[in-house]
């Protein structure tokens, strides 16, 4: 009779050691579980920040994007004048030639 008040004894001390090393765990777990969730919440405010920053960086592209064409035309429209201009003075002058020779002959 002994031996079984002994295994009951056994028995029980098992029981309560499992308990304190499942409450030890879970206060583990628990203390765990809290870096994760502050971890997580960086990653998230991290990863809105780099959101942000790429919906600024893409409207600054667009708008260098837009400056580029707009000067891209005007330097164009520039080079077009100018060519307008030569052309124009290169006439003039076979005008202004032709009424000299004219007025010579």
């Amino acid at each position: 009779m002994m031996m079984v008040y002994f295994s009951l004894a056994l028995f029980i001390i098992t029981i309560v050691l499992f308990i304190i090393s499942l409450a030890k765990t879970a206060k583990l777990m628990n203390g765990s579980m809290g870096k994760i969730a502050k971890t997580a919440e960086k990653i998230r405010e991290q990863s809105e920040k780099i959101a942000e920053e790429k919906h600024q960086l893409t409207q600054n592209l667009s708008a260098v994007q837009l400056d580029f064409f707009k000067k891209r035309e005007r330097a164009r429209e520039a080079a077009d004048n100018i060519k307008k201009s030569v052309t124009l003075t290169q006439e003039n002058y076979y005008k202004i030639k032709m009424a000299v020779k004219n007025e010579k002959a």
